[in-house]
């Protein structure tokens, strides 16, 4: 049981000490005191200001809560008390269990005001906790001494992947200091390995005022994974830095680089985006698992109305197909999708993509470099030279783009592309905004398919449900649903406790037929084109989402909130 001290408070411990003056303590409360009420704790103040070490405040907090401090260098905790408490648990909250007789377990903390979490430690070890205090840092290093031994081999393998022939001639060796430490690369090491072997799509390295958070964007959440002493930041940035040959002496301004890595036999390319903030630099490592996406079009979970549809799109000679939606809603793997359905040995295939994410047999891909003036508009003019049949543009982002696409389109070329747009209607308009001339895009844009992804239901959790009559009046069900069986996941091991687990995509696909042309021509709202696309047979694409959550392969849920910003 922790139990604090009377009326003691860790300033007033120090002092009383003889380890601050009263002069430093007033200086660290008036630092505390800008910050307001969102402030950190004084102890965190103290050791910025270099009044105190982590080793005096843990020697405070054992004093202001009644616990024995222990150090933990050196120390070595055996196999079967690690397996004790989940790593997750212990990298997230910085706690480590150190040894258990009988049913007593003694757990290292550093911070005791957290009582629940050890109340749910014990629950789940079926232990009776003893909580000591510790060094926040030597926390930290001993999980990384002790969680990381069962993946040592692979990290050692992908340290060595990943090592740059150049790092030798950098010459900032402060920083390069700090992203060779042992701890360090494990840190980055394991954060990679973690991430992969999570299928994670993005990671998200953050700066606090007084961490160093790592978030993991899982079937597209993000959720929060690690935490660690915001000393670690100079140096865990930096050896993400060294490994995508990026400039560390460089932290005022954004930068961007590729690394690639094997574990387990996946090749993952990683693309990595530096951006200054407040607190120093954020780091965004976006991971594409080339072994993890299927890329034909039968695997992509389109109804049989709309994968029929698409199929007959992408046979036609010449004419522009798009695929368009947010950021991450699979709008690439749809496109490498259709092109391996339509590849072949009498076809000249060419892309131009910023980045090439996969490399397809028989087609010929181009990386957009700006820096050599290699840009989507020059590309696309070299290509028109090459003898091309089906052309791929990764993405229309300007009017020269979509006037060239257009033009090669009406010239017999079949071209393939994505737009950011919310829902199909909506792309046409969005052509037409960027500068495009309705008399091109007529006759060229043969249709357009708008996509996103929603989780599914774990398939181990997964439970029957009667759902509320407002959920149903959302979706336009109604409350005469008798007889249907709807389904969500509870949550368990195999989920994480989320009731997901992996993605599918739900779709809309307008066709453009003679009437939509004539609004196209008559630059008609997108509401308009919207209306005759639905009279033509048009299903939008929350249409599709409801017979997947009929289906069983995702809630109700997942649905809106994939779907929140359509009509």
């Amino acid at each position: 049981m922790v139990t604090r001290a009377f009326n003691l408070k860790i300033g007033d411990i120090l002092f009383e000490k003889g380890v601050i003056t009263r002069e430093q303590l007033e200086n660290a409360l008036k630092e505390q005191q800008k910050k307001g009420a969102d402030s950190k704790k004084i102890g965190s103040y103290l050791i910025d200001l270099g009044y105190v070490t982590e080793s005096d405040i843990a020697t405070a907090l054992g004093i202001q809560f009644n616990l024995p401090v222990m150090r933990l260098e050196g120390m070595k905790i055996k196999p079967e008390v690690i397996d004790l408490v989940p790593e997750k648990i212990v990298r997230k909250f910085n706690i480590i269990p150190l040894f258990k007789i009988g049913d007593e377990l003694t757990i290292a903390i550093s911070d005791p005001t957290d009582i629940s979490l050890l109340d749910a430690v014990g629950a789940q070890s079926k232990s009776k906790i003893i909580p000591v205090i510790a060094p926040y840092l030597e926390i930290t290093k001993a999980i990384i001494r002790n969680y990381s031994t069962q993946v040592e081999t692979e990290q050692s393998e992908l340290s060595r992947q990943m090592e740059s022939p150049g790092i030798s001639r950098i010459e900032v060796d402060e920083l390069r200091k700090a992203g060779a430490d042992l701890p360090v690369v494990k840190v980055v090491d394991r954060m990679l390995i973690d991430a992969v072997l999570e299928k994670a799509s993005d990671i998200h390295v953050e700066p606090r005022e007084d961490k160093l958070v790592i978030r993991c964007r899982i079937d597209g959440i993000l959720s929060e994974v690690a935490t660690y002493p915001q000393s670690m930041h100079k140096g865990v940035v930096s050896r993400i830095k060294i490994l995508s040959s990026l400039d560390i002496s460089e932290r005022q301004k954004p930068q961007d680089g590729r690394v690639k890595i094997k574990i387990e036999g996946n090749e993952v390319d990683i693309r990595v985006s530096t951006l200054p903030t407040i607190y120093g630099e954020k780091a965004v490592l976006r991971l594409l698992n080339k072994n993890a996406q299927s890329l034909n079009l039968d695997d992509l979970n389109m109804s049989e109305k709309n994968l029929e549809t698409l199929r007959q799109l992408i046979e036609e000679p010449y004419g522009i197909v798009l695929v368009t939606g947010p950021t991450g809603s699979g709008k690439t793997t749809t496109l490498y999708a259709a092109l391996n359905e339509i590849n072949s040995i009498e076809d000249n295939i060419v892309t131009v993509e910023d980045p090439v994410e996969y490399q397809l047999p028989l087609i010929n891909q181009i990386q957009i470099n700006p820096k050599k003036d290699l840009t989507f508009a020059n590309a696309l003019r070299s290509i028109l030279r090459q003898d091309p049949d089906i052309i791929m543009i990764g993405e229309i982002r300007d009017p020269e783009t979509a006037s060239i696409a257009a033009e090669s389109a009406l010239t017999g070329h079949l071209v393939l592309s994505t737009l950011h747009t919310n829902d199909a209607a909506s792309s046409i308009t969005r052509l037409i905004d960027m500068g495009v001339e309705p008399f091109l895009i007529a006759p060229s844009l043969l249709g357009i398919v708008a996509q996103r992804l929603v989780r599914k239901i774990c398939r181990k959790c997964s439970e029957e449900f009667t759902p509320s009559k407002r959920e149903l009046d959302i979706l336009g069900l109604g409350a005469s649903m008798d007889g249907v069986k709807f389904h969500r996941g509870t949550g368990c091991e195999d989920c994480k406790k989320t009731g997901y687990s992996g993605r599918t995509g739900i779709y809309e696909i307008m066709v453009i037929d003679s009437k939509i042309r004539e609004l196209i021509t008559a630059r008609g709202s997108t509401e308009m084109m919207r209306q005759q696309a639905l009279k033509s047979g048009f299903k939008d694409m929350r249409f599709d989402g409801i017979r997947k959550v009929l289906a069983g392969i995702t809630t109700i849920e997942e649905l809106l909130r994939a779907t929140r910003n359509m009509k």
